[in-house]
């Protein structure tokens, strides 16, 4: 279910079967994917991650399931939107079944990582930010 997820919602952007993979008792404002996105606004965050990125490919390394809950890291290889620079992002994902179905998300993806890879950030900008320094914004 979760490759399934990864690969028709984020690689193939099929939103029509985005509702086929969620429980029934998931509401549109409900914050699906952990603080980040509620159902409702999950084609739009789709849509951004597409506006950033070129076309992506998700790599599931690890998996482990424990009653309804099952646990996954991954990567996302990508590239910038000049479809030249190659990004390659990881993430964790803890996904909660009711009946088979994904009724809650816990994801954590290195969004860090990934700014800098696409130029947003400086390069080494935790190292930075761990030794104290501040960034300005122009």
């Amino acid at each position: 279910m979760i490759a399934r997820w990864f690969t028709i919602v984020w690689e193939d952007r099929n939103l029509a079967e985005l509702d086929s993979f969620l429980a029934p008792s998931v509401q549109e404002d409900d914050m699906l994917i952990g603080e980040l996105a509620p159902r409702r606004d999950i084609p739009l965050l789709v849509e951004v991650f597409y506006t950033l990125l070129g076309a992506t490919k998700v790599d599931m390394h690890q998996f482990m399931e424990d009653g309804d809950w099952a646990c996954v890291s991954y990567t996302v290889r990508t590239t910038n939107a000049d479809q030249v620079t190659p990004i390659a992002v990881n993430g964790m994902m803890m996904v909660r079944f009711e009946q088979g179905l994904i009724a809650e998300i816990i994801s954590r993806l290195d969004c860090l990582s990934m700014f800098e890879q696409l130029g947003q950030m400086p390069p080494d900008t935790l190292a930075a930010c761990f030794s104290g320094q501040s960034l300005t914004w122009k």
